[in-house]
């Protein structure tokens, strides 16, 4: 593998889980998925003027406010848009619009506002287990929504794959050729 300032190393096995970016790598190996990245808004608001002990989640409005350990995250939106747009931030400042009618008192002060992309595939399966064209490359990507949660579980399956051990649940319905 060669790196972009040249440097380069040998690997026997790589595991392809660059989030909504796994997309690219894996045109590349001439094994394209179709991930898209959900787009997702949040707002930090380290000087909100309100206090908060649970998050409330909104459905019908489509936004949610958390309280965190330097304030409140409002957040809640998810836009289709590709990994080269330019961020929208008035989804952003929409939810805290929403945010602030259902609490009166919240303030947008001192507020950063964040895009991040989500990976997500048509049947919003993940894609977990070996490449079906390139012996040693593995895929652990599509988590959506879910990466975080489930990380461990993946990183658990991936490892069981790359050291040769049986994993302990049938990861066909994962595999990077269903599409």
């Amino acid at each position: 593998m060669r790196l972009n300032d040249g440097r380069s190393f040998a690997a026997s096995e790589i595991v392809l889980c660059a989030g909504a970016y796994t997309g690219k790598l894996s045109r590349l190996l001439g094994e394209p998925i179709p991930l898209e990245t959900e787009r997702g808004y949040h707002t930090q608001i380290m000087a909100p003027g309100i206090s908060m002990r649970h998050s409330i989640i909104w459905p019908a409005r489509a936004f949610m406010v958390t309280p965190t350990a330097g304030g409140i995250r409002v957040g809640g939106t998810v836009e289709m848009a590709g990994l080269d747009a330019a961020p929208d931030y008035r989804r952003a400042k929409v939810l805290v619009k929403r945010a602030q009618e259902a609490l009166p008192d919240l303030r947008a002060e001192k507020a950063t506002e964040w895009m991040g992309h989500r990976p997500a595939l048509p049947d919003t399966v993940p894609i977990i287990g070996p490449s079906a064209k390139h012996r040693g490359v593995f895929y652990a990507t599509g988590h959506g929504h879910l990466g975080l949660t489930y990380a461990a579980t993946t990183a658990r399956l991936i490892a069981d794959l790359v050291t040769g051990v049986q994993p302990p649940i049938d990861l066909k319905p994962y595999r990077v050729d269903r599409f």
